[in-house]
């Protein structure tokens, strides 16, 4: 593998260690071994004599700021300062009260780094420096983000809108703080985050567009912006679109997955010539 590429993937795994902490938000057992792992490759990283610390250097006031932002990050999640995920011998335990925080600051540093490696890739592919496999797992990558994030979004979106209606019942139609409270700190939020990822989206096939797009409308409808298909309750669509949404998940990780081992077993064994890092500067 060429250092161009070498260097692209770094950048990338970097971006795919932060935006990992998606994670987080399904109720499972999170092991405090990973959460240590996720937590050096964050903070080591941004060192300089490292590709992605180069980076920072390397765009001066530009990456003065990723760094700041990305310091937040790692001490909102990954520090004892963390209210959020909190490392309790084996495990760490997740404040669920604060999953839509945590949403919104994967949401944010993913695509700042997520724009990063695009630059990459646009450049290494207008100057054929990089390898057509990098531009390949990238672009897995990209769509199976998307889709994973409305889905993991989507299933909070339904828990706080089955509390919406709940109210609104309870007060027979009537808005009340708490249905007040809903909207605009959870449902508003949780579909802006969806908003903002469809508009960013890099993914050109109209499978996944679609399917963002569908997510999008279905939004729509709890919004009241966009008429319900007839004969159709909000539970029938909720359990229509995370059928889609979780098949097609799985269907991407599978491809996505393979090609990232190909990649890995391809680094691993150039790791002995061990490259110079190279373009670790601006791309433009």
């Amino acid at each position: 593998m060429n250092n161009f590429s070498l260097y692209t993937f770094r950048l990338y795994h970097y971006l795919l260690t932060a935006r990992d902490a998606l994670e987080y938000s399904i109720q499972r057992e999170h092991k405090v071994e990973v959460y240590n792992n996720r937590k050096k490759i964050l903070t080591e990283n941004l060192l300089e004599g490292t590709p992605f610390g180069d980076f920072l250097t390397n765009n001066g006031e530009n990456g003065e700021k990723i760094k700041e932002k990305i310091t937040a990050f790692i001490n909102d999640l990954y520090s004892p300062n963390s209210t959020i995920l909190v490392p309790s011998d084996e495990v760490v335990r997740v404040d669920r009260a604060q999953i839509i925080t945590l949403y919104d600051m994967v949401v944010g540093i993913s695509e700042t780094l997520r724009d990063i490696v695009f630059q990459y890739i646009a450049f290494g592919m207008k100057n054929k420096e990089i390898e057509p496999i990098i531009v390949q797992l990238v672009n897995q990558d990209e769509k199976m983000y998307r889709i994973v994030l409305t889905m993991l979004v989507m299933r909070t979106f339904e828990e706080s809108f089955a509390e919406f209606q709940k109210v609104m019942t309870e007060s027979k139609g009537k808005p009340t703080p708490q249905s007040n409270y809903i909207v605009q700190n959870e449902l508003a939020k949780m579909s802006g985050f969806l908003r903002f990822s469809r508009q960013h989206a890099h993914c050109t096939d109209n499978e996944t567009l679609d399917l963002l797009d569908e997510s999008l409308k279905f939004i729509e409808m709890t919004e009241g912006r966009r008429q319900r298909p007839d004969g159709k309750n909000f539970k029938q669509l909720f359990d229509e679109l995370n059928a889609k949404l979780n098949t097609y998940a799985a269907s991407l990780e599978r491809t996505w997955k393979f090609t990232y081992q190909q990649v890995v077993e391809e680094v691993t064994r150039g790791q002995n010539s061990q490259p110079a890092s190279t373009n670790n500067g601006a791309v433009n």
